[in-house]
């Protein structure tokens, strides 16, 4: 969400802004909406001040109907201009361009395969349907210890704090992170009576919701939080028995990273989160590559986004491992998350990455350590392991 009094002085330059996102900002409404607000401010004013000074009792009772019908209608007027905020995209920063940029590649191992494994994606279509696996021993082992050293090396190196969050959440929650209005087709939906709750598109949404209302102390800043959890999609995945079919899946597990910082330097601290995130990719030794994402391929909600790609020999191509974006203040303005700046307080501005997904990660070790029908374990990984690789 915007707030309210930057679109009322920059009505005209957001108009421009939020057209690079093919999204045409309602001025007429807006407008009509803040004048309205206006009038009906105005009058409550008054109409209040009246009844307290009004001491005969039928005219007071004439001006409490009145003053409680105008109440009414600013509660509608109200409700129809945070329906129209809730549409409003983020703003777009001025380097994100018309098309994808690529910033940086560094090659490794670059192989060029076509070999199958067995992720027993028939079963996951009978048992769950389209965009679920099942992964078995060793090479579930090896899933495991992947996650492992990631979500390790960011408690140990990189100064974060690991919360356990839920895998449900509700509908106020995915308004908060911006996922509803939306991406609200994409949500796997769960009813029990009169409930509707909803399985989390990303731990993002989790994590933000934890601190919903909340005001930071500026010690804390940058407040790092950490999760590792299941994700749920619910996009149309297309079936064959390649391992195409686990680069998109409708679950899959990711570590998710968020950063809490100070409106000033969240674009520094953007660029130490990808560094962090760059650091396993050359750990590992895995061909990748950041880009800027395009105004057509950025998130709704994010100001800036670079992804991060790495090498995936069975597509002949890169493939998204990592999102990082500076969302600033649009996340934390829905949920009421602020900070202390200067005696005042502000709303925070909010980083944050998937570092990384774990199946695509796990995908790309597989096919680029493969080597005469084993998996080399790269060296990063071996102190998990008593072998140097994985009969397959």
């Amino acid at each position: 969400m915007l707030e309210i009094n930057f679109l009322k002085n920059n009505k005209f330059k957001t108009y421009i802004n939020l057209k690079k996102k093919k999204y045409f900002f309602r001025l007429k409404t807006f407008n009509h909406l803040i004048n309205i607000k206006k009038i009906f401010l105005k009058k409550i004013y008054f109409l209040n001040k009246f009844k307290k000074n009004n001491k005969i009792l039928i005219l007071k009772k004439y001006i409490i109907k009145i003053f409680n019908i105008y109440k009414n209608y600013l509660k509608k007027i109200n409700k129809n201009l945070k329906i129209l905020l809730l549409k409003i995209p983020n703003l777009i920063h001025y380097l994100v361009l018309k098309k994808n940029k690529i910033i940086k590649s560094k090659n490794y191992i670059k192989k060029n395969i076509d070999i199958k494994f067995n992720f027993n994606t028939n079963i996951g279509v009978l048992t769950s349907g389209r965009g679920f696996s099942f992964i078995t021993s060793p090479l579930s082992f090896l899933y495991n210890k992947i996650e492992n050293y990631i979500f390790n090396l960011h408690l140990e190196e990189n100064n974060y704090k690991y919360i356990i969050v839920p895998n449900i959440m509700n509908f106020k929650s995915l308004i908060n992170s911006g996922q509803i209005p939306k991406f609200i087709k994409k949500l796997f939906i769960l009813k029990s009576k009169n409930k509707i709750k909803y399985l989390i598109p990303t731990s993002e949404v989790s994590l933000l919701n934890f601190l919903i209302k909340k005001n930071i102390n500026s010690k804390f800043i940058p407040l790092k939080l950490i999760s590792k959890t299941s994700c749920y999609r619910n996009e149309i995945i297309s079936y064959g028995l390649s391992n195409k079919d686990i680069i998109k899946q409708k679950q899959f597990d990711k570590i998710e990273l968020m950063n809490f910082v100070d409106n000033k330097n969240s674009y520094r601290y953007l660029k130490e989160l990808i560094k962090n995130v760059e650091k396993i990719l050359k750990n590992l030794k895995i061909s990748y590559r950041i880009i800027i994402l395009s105004k057509k391929n950025i998130s709704y909600i994010s100001n800036i986004t670079y992804d991060l790609e790495i090498w995936m020999p069975s597509i002949n191509n890169y493939c998204e491992v990592s999102s990082c974006s500076n969302l600033q203040n649009y996340q934390s303005l829905r949920s009421k998350i602020k900070y202390k700046f200067k005696k005042r307080d502000e709303y925070i501005s909010i980083i944050n990455g998937s570092a990384l997904a774990i199946g695509r990660i796990f995908l790309s070790i597989t096919e680029n350590y493969y080597c005469n029908n084993k998996i080399i374990i790269p060296k990063v990984l071996r102190k998990y392991f008593k072998i140097k690789y994985i009969k397959i």
